[in-house]
């Protein structure tokens, strides 16, 4: 159950940056490590609820998809 509620920080927390953000940035914002908001922001990008541009120095930008929005309005976030 954590890691459904850690993905959903993450994915919550691009929802508020219209902009997007890079795995450093929200790693800082949520208090997570680089490495958990990378793995998160992967499962995001493979189901379609976020685009990401890897880059191995994670400075890459997600931003969150339409899908990704009405995903977290179903489990009421």
């Amino acid at each position: 159950m954590a890691l459904d509620n850690e993905r959903n920080r993450v994915l919550a927390s691009l929802r508020d940056q219209s902009a997007g953000a890079n795995s450093v940035v929200l790693g800082e914002r949520l208090g997570l490590a680089r490495g958990a908001v990378e793995r998160h922001l992967l499962y995001c990008a493979d189901y379609g609820l976020a685009t990401w541009r890897r880059i191995r120095s994670g400075l890459g930008d997600a931003v969150i998809t339409d899908r990704g929005r009405d995903y977290l309005l179903r489990q009421s976030l």
